[in-house]
């Protein structure tokens, strides 16, 4: 798909965005921003706001908008993302709006085009308690691998059609969430392939700094997808290191960092102690590091974190941060069955096999919801994986290791 038309598209809504801003009561706030990969260089650039005065972004007319400049003046030196979302009043009413979204983006070699339809049912104020369902149809291709860590796959547009359905709400013991989600390529072009997961995650306060965190997930990946649809081991789906401006390009953290096993991305199965550990190919003459490079057609798994209460945190929550800085440490454990480890140098192994890993960690989290009481903010992790229950090529199961990891396992 040629994308000048795209480009049209944008300027025909940033346009009655422009007069809407002539009205008193539409604002576009402007802030600069500034970012680097080792393809873009440094890259600069602006990102806009615009929304009806008083509405915070829960409004008709909401834009969400950036254009950057890379400064190392690459083959596409000029990357632009594009948000615009407008309710639809005659089918929404108050917690339970309903609205269409424009989504573009040219970035980081990626391009991403499409439309969403959004709905969401609350009852009263209670924000907290909530379901949302939403359509999208987006048209997508890579366009330059110096961007990725692993290759996507360049030679075609890729047409996903796809629906999504969250909830959100409270057990007997604690708060409770759900992710579904189901895509299907309808351009046969690109292959006829299709992507399912389902996520539940809950979370047990039990008072004085304990609590338990669990955390469930399944996938199912046709085995003719891409391989940036596919998980690893421990590692979200590469497609969706996109979402995240410090794994959307490479550079802004080392690549070493993820080559050694060191940098783990929270989501997927999440097997977080097989981040640094090896598989042989059934020749026995090639290694290859079950981390970023490892990819899965199907698994499930669970995931779970016991709290207990550090002196730090402590500190924080009786201080004027302590409602959205938090510390938190906990024992952890991680359990999934997984198969089907592809490469990119298309060599399969046949790994059907359950495993599992468990250890100690901290995170530091920052995280200020929202006025739907959706999640803002980023998590890093230090964590120490002791014990693998399927080491491999003759590691002990029992040993020293340790990971960083990006992202919040489990964050509600």
């Amino acid at each position: 798909m040629d994308n000048r038309y795209f480009l049209i598209a944008i300027l025909l809504f940033l346009i009655p965005g422009t007069l809407f801003a002539q009205d008193d009561n539409y604002k576009l706030e402007f802030a600069p921003d500034l970012w680097y990969n080792s393809v873009d260089g440094i890259r600069v650039g602006a990102r806009v706001l615009g929304d009806m005065e008083g509405t915070f972004q829960d409004g008709p007319h909401r834009l969400d908008a950036g254009m950057w400049l890379g400064t190392s003046f690459p083959d596409q030196p000029v990357s632009y993302y594009l948000s615009f979302t407008e309710p639809v009043p005659a089918l929404s009413d108050f917690g339970q709006e309903f609205s269409v979204q424009l989504i573009s983006g040219i970035r980081t070699g990626y391009n991403r085009h499409g439309l969403a339809i959004n709905k969401r049912f609350q009852k009263g104020f209670d924000e907290l308690r909530h379901q949302e369902i939403r359509l999208t149809i987006f048209q997508e291709k890579a366009t330059d691998n110096d961007y990725r860590l692993n290759a996507f796959q360049q030679s075609d547009w890729k047409t996903l059609a796809g629906v999504e359905f969250r909830t959100s709400g409270f057990t007997a013991l604690g708060a409770l969430k759900t992710h579904l989600t189901f895509q299907q390529n309808v351009n046969k072009a690109s292959g006829n392939f299709s992507l399912g997961s389902v996520e539940v995650k809950h979370l047990a306060d039990f008072g004085k700094g304990f609590g338990l965190n669990l955390r469930a997930f399944g996938a199912l990946v046709s085995s003719d997808a891409p391989l940036e649809y596919n998980y690893s081991m421990a590692n979200r789906a590469p497609i969706a290191w996109l979402n995240n401006g410090v794994t959307r390009a490479s550079g802004t953290i080392p690549d070493t960092f993820f080559e050694n096993g060191l940098v783990q991305i929270a989501g997927g199965f999440n097997l977080r102690g097989y981040n640094t550990t090896s598989f042989t190919n059934s020749g026995g003459n090639k290694d290859y590091t079950v981390s970023y490079l490892g990819t899965l057609d199907k698994g499930i798994s669970l995931n779970t974190e016991l709290i207990f209460p550090n002196y730090l945190n402590s500190l924080l929550d009786r201080s004027i941060v302590g409602d959205f800085v938090h510390l938190k440490s906990y024992l952890f454990n991680d359990i999934g069955k997984v198969s089907g480890i592809r490469f990119e140098d298309d060599i399969t192994l046949d790994v059907d096999r359950t495993v599992a890993d468990a250890g100690i960690g901290l995170q530091f989290s920052i995280n200020i919801p929202d006025w739907l009481g959706k999640d803002r903010g980023f998590a890093i992790r230090y964590e120490v994986p002791l014990w693998l229950s399927d080491p491999q090529n003759g590691e002990e199961s029992f040993k020293f290791r340790n990971l960083i990891g990006i992202g919040a396992v489990i964050s509600l």
